[in-house]
């Protein structure tokens, strides 16, 4: 999904059951941060980035969710709409990978990628279903394709849909129908509720939204303009990299910033959740998972995903 989709997606889905200015605008924050994870401006090594496919991985998963949870949890549902969003699409588009880094653990699927059976390995008793199909992968975008001959496990959930096809047209069209709706018809209170808030607010918003900008501008850069560097006089990689850096940095310490204001407030949050709870409920998960493994592949059985 396109990252101005999430943003309003995420906008509208806090106006409609979180009912309030400020929780509707944390959660469309939260719903723009997923898409960092890609790899064309904070990665060293971004080929190998690349090929290790962590875009839709590294961010878009439930253990980073909860993290950002402890702190706010309303940033956290953002974060999960836009995950749920990108789950939707197809395999070409990448999906997600919601249980990442486990995910990493399986090795290889039963079947290639035209569904018929692999060899086992005998030391290897878990395996995903299916491969990639590669002719799907050779038409994502440049930086989602999957180099090799060998295609990876199906470890991503994947849906019906393409980027900028009809259902991200629908998800951008409704929501913003919906943020009207909920603004200016539905209660005359929700849109001066919206103007009280960003009048007192609007330096805080525009530092918060601006910091993220900037980074994925930063990222953009290097994207769009890098190519062309290699093509002409007038645009060199030293003026792309030169940019890219200095939005980048600019962001982050926007971010810094705006983190150090709401410091007490994250500290806050910090500690009214559960954190003790949460701690053992994952431990116990892992526990969990680790007898089922072992249950499911005695005696060298073999066990599917």
């Amino acid at each position: 999904m396109n990252l101005t989709t999430h943003l309003f997606f995420g906008l509208a889905v806090g106006f409609l059951f979180l009912g309030q200015p400020a929780l509707a605008i944390l959660t469309a924050l939260g719903a723009l941060l997923p898409d960092l994870d890609r790899e064309y401006w904070f990665i060293l090594k971004p080929q190998q980035y690349r090929d290790e496919q962590l875009h839709r991985s590294l961010f878009h998963n439930f253990f980073i969710m909860t993290a950002v949870a402890l702190i706010s949890p309303i940033v956290s549902f953002g974060m999960f709409l836009h995950t749920l969003q990108d789950a939707l699409t197809t395999v070409k588009d990448r999906g997600c990978e919601w249980l990442f880094p486990l995910t990493r653990l399986v090795k290889r699927g039963l079947k290639d990628a035209e569904g018929k059976d692999e060899p086992l390995d005998s030391k290897e008793h878990v395996y995903f279903y299916q491969e990639d199909s590669n002719g799907l992968l050779e038409n994502a975008d440049p930086d989602l394709r999957q180099s090799g001959d060998k295609p990876v496990p199906w470890r991503r959930t994947y849906g019906p849909a393409l980027n900028g096809k009809l259902l991200d047209t629908g998800f951008l069209v409704g929501s913003i129908f919906l943020i009207i709706l909920w603004v200016f018809v539905s209660s005359n209170s929700h849109a001066s509720a919206l103007e009280n808030f960003l009048s007192q607010n609007w330096s805080t918003c525009l530092i918060g939204f601006g910091s993220i900008s900037l980074v994925f501008a930063s990222g953009e850069l290097d994207r769009r303009f890098r190519p062309v560097a290699s093509k002409t006089i007038l645009i060199d990689n030293i003026l792309v990299d030169a940019g890219k850096i200095f939005l980048f940095f600019v962001g982050f310490g926007l971010g810094l910033y705006e983190l150090f204001n709401f410091r007490i407030a994250l500290y806050r949050n910090l500690i009214a959740n559960d954190w003790l709870s949460i701690l053992l409920g994952g431990l116990a998960i892992t526990i969990i998972g680790f007898v089922i493994i072992k249950f499911e592949t005695r005696e060298g059985k073999n066990a599917i995903v």
